[in-house]
């Protein structure tokens, strides 16, 4: 979902949510007589749009500069951005309507009716309404539930058609209350056709339906098609609300109430820490047997079961496994559908006592009783695999038997043990998946000196445990351990260049692996002309040596772990394209000593956003690698971006957020792989298509 910014202000988080919605909300009259009101209402016309609606995330109670108030002019024919996500036009209307009856200024009146029209005009015919309108972009096209958007929606409608406090007298025309009944009555009818149906029985709502079909649809990366219990939860109280529920609504809600009682969760409880989604805070799990039922946001389709998800749109099981951008900045569990059961009682008894389900919050929770497994481990399927290695085997030969150029990717499964090989990947499309990342070994003692083989089909090979030769793109190496340990076991203390994986090739991806060295320069992917593409993701890398993650081109990794010893720890080559960048996402780094973060000599552009760093890392920024010469100048100078991370200890103001002062100044939930690609790769959706397969 976009973010307006405008000029240089709007407020986000905590505090945006706490002040501007608390004052949108006021409801004491003296308030609206106030020229403290008058004046927030005026500003809210200036944000008025021409469709009548109004856009999110804005705090428009603050006071305006004449600058800023001219652009706000200039941006009223916005006909994209006007929402009812996140509370928008809604709350705008409710503050309008409160302020008119206090002052009977005529402008707040007409303004409301432009956005009763609003709200009106955004219905399809079947009853829904998307989350942004006239003009919408993908998901934004979908009925939407999300945030109880349309509840609200219908809420409003129903009271204002009933001219209940505030919006009575003639705040609104004949001609649209008769609408606004014709449109509550529309989208309770799609409220029931959405109802997702499985094997045969009603159960509840995703966040977002298809505007066409009225399937369950994806929205933003993480919210994919899905039981949602917090939505649901929202519809479900509002049909409870309805005078003279028929035959339908009836079994919606006792269908509804089955499905809550079935799939609570118990023995835990969600414990976080810190201001919401800061720096310094932390959402997790916690076992408690005494904790009341709760329900996760989502649940997958195919077990009921639930999971969490990252911005790489791929579900998980454990909150730990996402990032903490997403983990401490979204509500992936709740206890709100709690509230409904002493409702539902009470509905029951008096709208269809025969058919009332029985539901309890202190029966097992589905963790409990089996019916689900919550944290179920994705697991490896042989069958989906071209071929398969044993303790023992070669991995060589396994390439070897590829297709020169495979047409799909040729599945490797290589099963536990230890294997002692040195790997040369020298054709396209590649995977090399373990059976398990921390019993799946690839060790080799390999030195630039040492190598013993050093050309390969005609070809020059580098010194690496795996190398993946130019032109051998599109590779995926996932599930390994691989451990370069010449200066443990040959030369104890020798840290040159001992590379774990060395790269050639473009569109590598390294995810769910160890990668592990004693020397220098432990993942090295260096396509050649710096013109390489690069995804990582859920790594542990640990290296004695420099620079070890370096690479040359376009770098994006999330939810890696950094161990180093007194040698800078990551460093980038972007010579030939300001656009080239490493990003690194939701990481932690850590050093047995004292020890840099990063380094350059060429130019180079790092973005590190949601990371955290020991006491161990130096209260230094990323630096040039030398103070005794230059190898290169790097005309581009130092650009080094950080968002939202924290080092124990503090900072000496090097770590601050500066996102903004790079040449893109991305919003920091716009910096993702495929805005680290420029569109020109989607590793992640790679990913997805193949999760089957690297099941991690």
């Amino acid at each position: 979902m976009t973010i307006l910014v405008v000029m240089a202000v709007p407020v986000f988080g905590q505090s945006y949510r706490t002040s501007f919605k608390q004052t949108m909300r006021r409801t004491d009259a003296t308030f609206f007589q106030t020229p403290e009101a008058r004046r927030i209402g005026d500003q809210l016309l200036l944000f008025q749009r021409v469709t009548g609606g109004w856009p999110k995330n804005i705090d428009m109670a603050r006071a305006l500069s004449d600058e800023e108030k001219e652009q706000i002019l200039g941006d009223r024919q916005k006909r994209n951005d006007s929402t009812t996500d996140n509370d928008a036009t809604t709350l705008q209307m409710d503050f309008l309507a409160r302020l008119y009856q206090a002052t009977h200024d005529k402008r707040y009146r007409d303004a409301f009716r432009r956005a009763v029209d609003y709200l009106l005009s955004g219905q399809y015919d079947n009853g829904g309404w998307p989350q942004f309108w006239p003009e919408m972009r993908d998901y934004q096209i979908h009925i939407t539930y999300n945030d109880n958007a349309m509840v609200h929606t219908l809420r409003m409608l129903r009271d204002m058609a009933a001219r209940q406090e505030p919006y009575q007298g003639d705040l609104t025309e004949a001609k649209q209350r008769h609408r606004m009944t014709t449109a509550f009555d529309k989208g309770i009818e799609c409220i029931l056709a959405t109802q997702i149906k499985t094997n045969g029985r009603l159960t509840v709502w995703c966040q977002q339906h298809d505007h066409e079909t009225l399937l369950p649809a994806a929205a933003r990366a993480y919210e994919l098609p899905s039981y949602c219990s917090m939505e649901s939860a929202g519809i479900i109280e509002l049909l409870m609300e309805l005078p003279n529920p028929g035959d339908r609504v009836k079994c919606a809600i006792h269908a509804a109430m089955r499905w809550f009682d079935t799939y609570k969760l118990k023995g835990y409880r969600v414990e976080h820490r810190g201001v919401w989604a800061a720096a310094d805070s932390e959402t997790r799990l916690v076992a408690d047997a005494k904790a009341k039922p709760l329900w996760a946001r989502f649940y997958d389709l195919e077990h009921c079961e639930p999971y969490v998800c990252d911005r790489d749109g791929i579900p998980r099981r454990h909150l730990e496994q996402i990032g903490s951008e997403r983990r401490n900045g979204y509500a992936w569990y709740s206890t709100n559908p709690a509230s409904l059961f002493p409702l539902y009682h009470k509905w029951a008894q008096r709208f269809d006592p025969a058919n009332e389900v029985p539901v309890s919050l202190d029966t097992p929770g589905a963790n409990e009783n089996g019916i689900i497994e919550w944290f179920r481990k994705p697991a490896i399927h042989p069958e989906l695999f071209d071929a398969i290695v044993n303790p023992g085997d070669s991995i060589q030969l396994s390439i070897e038997r590829a297709p020169a150029h495979p047409v799909r990717p040729y599945r490797i499964l290589i099963r536990k043990g230890t294997y002692r090989q040195k790997v040369i990947i020298d054709r396209p499309n590649i995977m090399l998946v373990g059976e398990d990342r921390d019993s799946t070994m690839l060790v080799l003692a390999e030195t630039r000196a040492t190598q013993t083989i050093t050309e390969y089909h005609g070809k020059a090979v580098g010194n690496g445990v795996i190398v993946i030769q130019e032109g051998a793109d599109d590779c995926i190496i996932s599930g390994l351990t691989v451990y370069n340990n010449y200066g443990t076991v040959v030369e104890p203390g020798n840290t040159t260049h001992q590379m774990a994986i060395f790269g050639r090739a473009t569109r590598t991806i390294v995810i769910n692996c160890n990668v592990w060295a004693d020397g220098n320069d432990a993942l090295s992917l260096w396509a050649p002309g710096g013109d390489g593409m690069y995804y990582h993701a859920d790594l542990n890398l640990r290296c004695l040596g420099v620079d070890f993650l370096c690479p040359r081109g376009m770098c994006y990794a999330t939810r890696c772990r950094f161990m180093g010893d007194g040698h800078a720890i990551i460093w980038h080559d972007g010579r030939g394209d300001k656009s080239r960048k490493l990003v690194i996402k939701d990481s932690y780094f850590d050093a047995l000593s004292p020890t840099p973060l990063g380094r350059y000599h060429h130019d180079s552009q790092f973005f590190l956003l949601n990371c955290k760093l020991s006491k161990n890392i130096l209260d230094e920024n990323i630096r040039y690698a030398y103070t005794d010469k230059v190898l290169d100048p790097c005309p581009w100078g130092l650009r080094v971006y950080y968002y939202n991370c924290l080092r124990e200890g503090g900072h000496s103001g090097w770590l601050r957020n500066n996102l903004q002062e790079s040449e893109e100044h991305p919003e920091f939930h716009g910096v993702t792989a495929d805005w680290t690609f420029q569109g020109k790769w989607h590793p992640e959706a790679r990913i997805k298509e193949l999760w089957d397969v690297l099941a991690y």
